[in-house]
């Protein structure tokens, strides 16, 4: 899940500024109109060797702008939830939240791009077309946790599977199973209320660990 959240690409250097933005803009016409999508998921995770190491399921909610649900159901429960401002990582098994400003998401996590036509983000990353997808990096990668993020699409053009890259070599694989687009999706979804009794790492202030429940 984290690796999913702090995803980014590797720089292409073979092609030119002038290839990446007409890359960029197809990709963006591509995405034209995706307001919302909702989709079950399953992901399967291979260290560097190639060997699987670990199986998931959940399901995804997205909406403009800059909301996400990512809810893992199996074999473990974790959620991710981001209302377009804050942004919130429960693990219900550790009992703790990690509390982030979704701004400071946006250089580690390409996949935002699905829910927002934000030219200055655009600008961000830099995207190369390959066969049936793009893959997306960000120029920024001082910081970047993970090395490649690739979005497939299926005939229909629909967003079908997305891999991730780590730095570390470990490479995450997700299909989404019947993707709806531009559904209702109640706004009560990319909302979240802290659990009493648990433990809060509140990234979004000085005090980067707070304890609440006590």
């Amino acid at each position: 899940m984290k690796q999913f959240l702090y995803s980014a690409v590797a720089s292409a250097a073979l092609f030119s500024s002038t290839v990446f933005a007409d890359d960029a803009q197809m990709l963006q016409q591509q995405l034209k109109g995706l307001d919302s999508l909702s989709s079950a998921f399953s992901q399967q995770v291979f260290d560097p060797q190639g060997q699987l190491v670990s199986e998931s399921k959940g399901t995804l909610q997205l909406e403009q702008p800059r909301k996400i649900r990512w809810e893992q159901q199996q074999p473990d429960e974790t959620l991710f939830v981001s209302n377009g401002v804050d942004s919130y990582y429960f693990d219900p098994f550790a009992e703790q939240v990690t509390v982030l400003d979704t701004s400071k998401l946006i250089d580690n996590t390409p996949f935002i791009l699905l829910t927002t036509e934000d030219e200055e983000l655009w600008q961000q990353f830099s995207i190369k077309q390959i066969e049936a997808g793009f893959e997306i990096n960000p120029k920024n990668t001082e910081d970047a946790q993970v090395e490649k993020l690739t979005l497939h699409f299926d005939e229909q053009q629909q967003v079908a599977a997305l891999e991730v890259l780590d730095q570390s070599g470990q490479r995450s694989h997700f299909h989404f199973d019947a993707p709806k687009r531009n559904v209702d999706i109640d706004d009560s979804v990319f909302e979240f209320t802290i659990p009493e009794h648990v433990f809060v790492d509140d990234q979004r202030t000085p005090q980067a660990e707070i304890n609440r429940g006590e």
